[in-house]
């Protein structure tokens, strides 16, 4: 069968190029940090004062904090909220930082922020091969300035799960592209996969989720059973050592779903029979509704498994919480691009109104998350 060769003399400008490209997420990550400071540091909070210095690690900052510097607690789970619903690798690799002598804030702060920007790089990536520039740079400003965009300028895990999720989507493009030429059925680059999954699995909760729409890749792409392994063992072992974790520690296995019993959590049927209990869900399930009606028109241009990684994330997050919502829009890495394929068939001025409104919401959510206690 034959093969495309390309000479490393083509190759070098090819990837010169890409990277001379990322200005574009470069300058989106930029923004999208100005306005995520200007509306949790210097926006007054409701007390008057006009500089927050915690406001970056306002919320579940808290809780990364105390898992760096406590760890999670021993005993059984008690009837008042605890650390144990937030997942391992993000303050992990945080703590890293703080062994050369960061300060525990500005770690997580940096880690929130360096994949922040790894995902914005990613989706740029992602986009600008298979449908373009002017829809990859679409993409990377949805992906920066879409209300629930702000959870990745604070100091917490979503930064850290976007950019798994997107670089994961990258690969497994790359793999299916490489599999149509060549018509390779074994790839190694599915452990590669795995590794970016197993960022995915222990950077949040529902990231084991994700593992569907790796499942459904492999099984739609290179149909072999030591592909699926690849893709799906890193995930697995992790998610069985951190049960066995939480056992040893607390004597329940799913202690860091137990857990999450002692929050306030809000359904879409809860919603729909008082809308405006809680004015900070109005925000959210404005975004999700919104988002999906602009996406619905670019449905049938992705793969069926990235819709499986978008569902994974915002289906239980309608059914079990619907407050923080937003985050999820903009975590479902697929959505962004959805959005960006729809939007690029506008006119300049109908898109343009649409980012401003989008960052305008940032704002907007980014100043309540620190004067009213607004989930992200």
């Amino acid at each position: 069968m034959a093969t495309v060769d390309v000479s490393p003399a083509s190759t070098l400008p090819r990837r010169k190029s890409a990277v001379e490209s990322w200005h574009i997420p470069i300058l989106a990550w930029i923004i999208s940090r100005m306005i995520g400071v200007m509306g949790l540091v210097v926006w007054p909070t409701a007390e008057g004062k006009w500089f927050n210095s915690f406001g970056l690690t306002y919320m579940d900052g808290g809780w990364y904090r105390i898992i760096m510097t406590i760890g999670y607690p021993n005993g059984p789970l008690p009837d008042f909220s605890t650390s144990w619903p937030f997942s391992p690798l993000y303050p992990f690799v945080a703590d890293l930082l703080t062994r050369l002598g960061v300060p525990v804030g500005p770690s997580l702060i940096l880690v929130s922020w360096i994949f922040a920007l790894v995902a914005l790089v990613g989706i740029w990536e992602l986009t600008r091969v298979r449908f373009g520039q002017a829809v990859a740079r679409n993409a990377v400003w949805c992906l920066a300035l879409l209300p629930g965009a702000v959870g990745q300028v604070l100091s917490y895990s979503d930064s850290m799960f976007a950019a798994g999720l997107v670089w994961l989507l990258v690969v497994i493009d790359r793999i299916v592209a490489k599999h149509e030429v060549a018509q390779q059925r074994i790839n190694h680059q599915w452990w590669l996969v795995g590794l970016l999954s197993l960022v995915v699995t222990a950077s949040r909760p529902n990231g084991i989720l994700v593992l569907i729409a790796v499942v459904c890749a492999v099984w739609m792409s290179q149909r072999q059973l030591i592909n699926l392994v690849a893709a799906t063992l890193p995930s697995i072992l992790f998610f069985v050592s951190w049960i066995v974790y939480c056992n040893n520690k607390t004597g329940d296995p799913l202690a860091f779903l137990t857990a999450k019993n002692t929050w306030l959590e809000t359904t879409i049927v809860d919603f729909l029979s008082d809308p405006f209990e809680r004015p900070a869900i109005v925000l959210h399930v404005v975004t999700f509704v919104i988002a999906g009606l602009v996406a619905f028109f670019a449905i049938k241009k992705v793969p069926i498994w990235w819709h499986v990684a978008s569902g994974v994330l915002l289906i239980p997050s309608l059914i079990v919480g619907v407050e923080g919502l937003a985050r999820y829009v903009s975590l479902a890495i697929p959505m962004s691009i959805l959005i960006a394929i729809s939007i690029s068939q506008w006119s300049k001025l109908l898109r343009s109104v649409f980012f401003i409104a989008a960052a305008s919401s940032m704002l907007f959510l980014a100043v309540n998350v620190v004067r009213s206690a607004w989930v992200p």
